[in-house]
């Protein structure tokens, strides 16, 4: 795992944040939630887990949590999930990469 890699996926999580409506929400099976708190508490989840050693835990959880209610990536943060993981990656985070991108790319045309 390259912490490097995490901490800058995790930065251009927060200017996701920052550039987010303020009204905007997503969803999941449990309920709607308003999309920059969401995307404030994965964050501050992640630095709790990385705070004790767990940063595959902490990438995996929120790459889950992101495609759970649809907040799709680009290409250049996905690159960097990629990176942080290196050797670690297993198929089913790149297949869940994969889905985020695909996802993303697709509601751009």
């Amino acid at each position: 795992m390259n912490s490097d890699y995490l901490e800058e996926f995790i930065n251009q999580l927060k200017e996701l944040m920052n550039v987010s409506n303020k009204k905007d929400y997503v969803q999941d099976g449990r309920g709607s939630y308003l999309k920059v708190i969401y995307l404030e508490n994965l964050i501050l989840e992640a630095k709790e887990l990385i705070k004790y050693g767990e940063c595959k835990i902490a990438l995996e959880n929120m790459l889950e949590n992101l495609n759970e209610v649809s907040i799709l990536l680009d290409k250049d943060i996905v690159n960097l999930a990629r990176q942080a993981f290196g050797e670690q990656i297993t198929m089913y985070m790149d297949e869940l990469l994969k889905t985020l991108t695909e996802q993303g790319e697709m509601n751009v045309n």
